[in-house]
């Protein structure tokens, strides 16, 4: 009896090791624990941040070409050609014009290929490539073109202009050797529309010289020509009335314009302007005098506001486009 309750209390006093040998024996709780954030982690489909950060830029890539050829943010600012003709039926000049507009060179240069006029043109298309490559062998190509160009005259509009803008912007990088510019379009239009001279012509339009004024006789039957820039001559005024008058020859689209000027009615001179697909500015005035004062071959021109062109165009020439000065996208 006495051995039995020494085995008891002997097994008693094993037990609490025996539990504790099986305890470590069995895989640990997670009651109570942090979460495995890394078995998280995988299962959102996300890394845990490192405790160290790495730099970030602020800002991307600047938009824009790269290189060389690219106008850094201080370039100097030129002009390239304005606003010029936008018209379907706009004659060869216009269409060529346009292209340069657009900075397309390449089809400029080869839409000229062995035209009689194709020097300013190819002038023009060697200085849009040279602004868009910034290349020095361009600038000299350009240089060489620019330098190759006749005198163009007052009267060819869009070509005076084009050589003009090539000249100044070749003169421009001379001054700034090695400098990418920065261009923007030219400010107003290429070629304004406007009023600025009468001339008298023979019955075969061509100018005939001799007094100071465009005048004819009282009796009317005058034959004269409406200088200036223009594209579609719509409606004549006589001192600022509508007048029914009679056009003489084509009234083609860019085309010059000539009026048989009727009787005088009692007036000593009549104050001319004209109306086109937008404002003209620019008035002229015709003198009537009495057939026995009347020089027999009348002919310059006199002008109100505006100063008369230095070289009339001949009656052969044909005015080249201009722009319509409310929208630079409507036609004519």
């Amino acid at each position: 009896m006495k051995c039995h309750s020494r085995s008891h209390i002997i097994g008693l006093a094993l037990l609490p090791v025996l539990v504790l040998g099986l305890s470590a024996c069995l895989p640990p709780s997670s009651d109570g624990l942090s979460p495995d954030t890394s078995a998280s982690s995988s299962r959102s489909g996300t890394m845990p941040q490192p405790a160290s950060t790495v730099a970030v830029p602020t800002a991307g890539q600047p938009a824009g070409p790269a290189g060389p050829g690219a106008p850094q943010a201080e370039a100097p600012v030129v002009r390239w050609v304005p606003i010029g003709p936008v018209g379907p039926n706009d004659p060869t000049s216009g269409q060529r014009y346009l292209l340069l507009q657009q900075f397309q060179c390449d089809a400029l240069a080869q839409s000229v290929e062995g035209a009689e006029d194709a020097a300013v043109w190819l002038a023009g298309a060697a200085v849009c490539r040279a602004l868009q490559s910034g290349s020095e062998q361009d600038w000299q190509q350009a240089s060489n073109a620019v330098a190759a160009t006749p005198r163009i005259p007052q009267t060819q509009c869009l070509e005076s202009r084009v050589a003009a803008t090539s000249a100044s912007l070749v003169a421009q990088h001379r001054s700034n050797p090695g400098v990418a510019f920065k261009v923007e379009p030219g400010q107003g239009e290429a070629c304004p529309r406007q009023l600025v001279g009468l001339t008298v012509v023979d019955q075969d339009l061509k100018p005939v010289p001799g007094t100071s004024r465009a005048s004819g006789p009282r009796t009317g039957g005058t034959v004269v020509r409406l200088d200036g820039y223009y594209v579609r001559v719509g409606d004549v005024l006589f001192d600022g009335a509508v007048a029914d008058v009679e056009f003489v020859g084509d009234r083609d689209d860019y085309g010059i314009v000539y009026l048989r000027m009727p009787p005088a009615n009692g007036r000593d001179s009549v104050r001319i302007s004209i109306t086109d697909t937008v404002d003209v500015a620019g008035t002229v005035t015709f003198f009537y005098e009495d057939s026995s004062t009347s020089s027999s071959s009348p002919g310059a021109s006199e002008t109100a506001g505006t100063v008369p062109p230095t070289s009339p165009p001949g009656s052969t020439t044909t005015p080249a486009p201009t722009p319509n000065a409310a929208s630079s996208t409507a036609a004519p």
